[in-house]
């Protein structure tokens, strides 16, 4: 009994064990597509926030050129240059200068980088980049300005160039009877960019640039100098300039150091990479939440991703999924195993009653109705298998007067002693009853013939006849037993129980402790 109660535990445990980590991987699971989707939410903010500010910035330029297109001395200047020759050109640069230097100043407060004027023919005529310096220091024209100048359609976008990088808008510029007479480029730096989607919880903020692009604006020294490769995406490079007049906490050198002991982070950068979405990933630093946000920006003239707006964002939002997954785990786990010790505690207490109902008490044998079950599944099994069994009734002579004179506590540990002797004479296929008081049962298989079955039974009564010793006390009982076989007597177990427990009777009768064999009908 108490081996199936402890393999029934066993399996439950193994079971709710199982139960546990399922649900514990399910938890963390859907955690992670909670994550997942704040993240994604989280790119999308961040490119909702880009692109009002780059929608800001489209509207701010427009309302610019439309200032400079209505300009009607700037445009009459501006018409003269086409076919100026270079003397020429510089009298009408100087003019237009001063013409266009009185708002300069209040447009680079506002976030302008430069205003840069070009010929139809793709040449440079002056470039505003600081209110003490006008002309051109930009030795290749961009693409775009060539695209305007060729469709007389504006472009607009993000783009690299020498030492610069930002939002650029290249508009078409039109002289009297409409004739085009070049293009005016109006740029925003990069550094704008990132402060204008930057807030309170932004720790640190840097553009990447791709490693083709500088090398095709730049030469080495200058790559060098003014940008530091990126250790989050390979062949990208931070522009440290910009990060540097920021003025965060650098964060990006800190994780830097750390992603050359953790891989992890690179890892899922760089498997993060969707060249023309933007994506968003978490680290922690000083136990809290960092959401690594990468806003991919393309090329003016073409689709290409060309360069990466980086922002590193502290997270209440992620800080509290982990501590609603760490305290899920916790109440799931505690309540799954309350219910496991529950289930526990219900299978042990089934077991006790079923102690309670099927054997006895005081001796722990089965009582007579698991015996009367355990006599009938072995009568089919006889059936079945063709085989004999035999049944023993046995009464106790001298237990009365046991228990008179030593009293019953005495009388149970002989009981209990007596059990365990006809247990020690059995085999383990077969079964020992208590029916009550001092009669016991016992039924054996497979048995060969009456003989075998005779001397078993003298064998149980020889090892009963010996001094049972309780309480220091030598103490003396006897056995009689009636015997009945299946099929040979009957062939049903009431039937046998009834022979056998009137032969025992006859053994008493003849003298106790002794054996009577079933025989025929005519003693009953």
């Amino acid at each position: 009994m108490l081996k199936t109660l402890f393999s029934k535990i066993i399996a439950l445990s193994v079971f709710f064990m199982l139960i546990i980590f399922l649900g514990l991987y399910f938890i963390v699971l859907f955690q992670d597509n909670k994550k997942e989707y704040y993240l994604n939410v989280q790119s999308e903010l961040l490119q909702t926030k880009y692109q009002t500010s780059y929608k800001y910035f489209k509207i701010m330029s427009s309302d610019i050129f439309e200032m400079y297109s209505k300009n009607k001395k700037l445009i009459k200047l501006f018409s003269q240059a086409k076919d100026a020759d270079t003397n020429t050109q510089d009298l009408l640069r100087k003019k237009m200068h001063t013409l266009v230097y009185k708002n300069y100043t209040r447009l680079t407060g506002m976030g302008i980088s430069q205003v840069h004027f070009h010929l139809p023919n793709n040449t440079s005529f002056l470039r505003m980049y600081s209110p003490s310096n006008y002309g051109d220091d930009l030795k290749n024209i961009r693409a775009s300005v060539v695209k305007t100048n060729r469709t007389l359609l504006p472009q607009e976008g993000f783009e690299v160039c020498r030492f610069m990088s930002g939002a650029r808008f290249v508009y078409p510029v039109f002289g009297v009877n409409n004739q085009h007479i070049g293009s005016v480029e109006i740029s925003f730096s990069t550094e704008k960019l990132l402060e204008s989607i930057q807030d309170d919880f932004v720790y640190d903020s840097h553009v990447l640039i791709s490693k083709n692009i500088l090398e095709k604006a730049l030469s080495e020294e200058e790559i060098n100098k003014n940008f530091t490769k990126s250790w989050e995406i390979p062949n990208y490079y931070v522009d440290s300039n910009i990060h540097n007049r920021l003025g965060h906490i650098d964060l990006y050198q800190v994780l830097k150091k750390e992603a050359h002991h953790d891989k992890a982070i690179t890892n899922d950068i760089i498997n993060g990479i969707d060249r023309k979405k933007p994506f968003t990933i978490s680290t922690q630093y000083n136990y809290q939440n960092i959401l690594l946000s990468y806003l991919p920006l393309s090329n003016i003239d073409n689709i290409q991703n060309i360069s990466y707006i980086v922002s590193y964002t502290e997270s209440d939002y992620l800080s509290n999924l982990q501590t609603e997954e760490n305290y899920t785990k916790i109440i799931y786990s505690v309540v799954m195993t309350l219910l496991a010790l529950f289930s526990i505690y219900v299978i042990y207490a089934q077991e006790k009653l079923k102690l309670l109902a099927l054997y006895d008490t005081l001796t722990k044998l089965p009582n007579r109705t698991l015996f009367t079950i355990e006599f009938e599944n072995e009568i089919a099994r006889a059936l079945r298998y063709k085989t004999s069994l035999a049944v023993f009734f046995l009464d106790l002579d001298g237990f009365k007067a046991v228990n008179d004179t030593y009293g019953h506590d005495v009388g149970d540990k002989l009981l209990q002693n007596v059990s365990q002797t006809f247990l020690s004479q059995v085999r383990q296929s077969d079964i020992v009853a208590r029916l009550g008081g001092d009669e016991f049962v016992i039924l054996l298989t497979d048995i060969k013939d009456s003989d075998e079955t005779l001397r078993i039974a003298q064998k149980i009564i020889d090892v009963i006849n010996e001094p049972i010793i309780i309480n220091q006390q030598e103490l003396y009982v006897g056995a009689s037993i009636g015997i009945a076989l299946f099929p040979d007597h009957a062939k049903d177990s009431e039937t046998l129980m009834k022979y056998a427990d009137n032969v025992m009777y006859q053994s008493k009768e003849n003298g106790k402790n002794q054996v009577t064999l079933y025989k025929n009908k005519d003693i009953l």
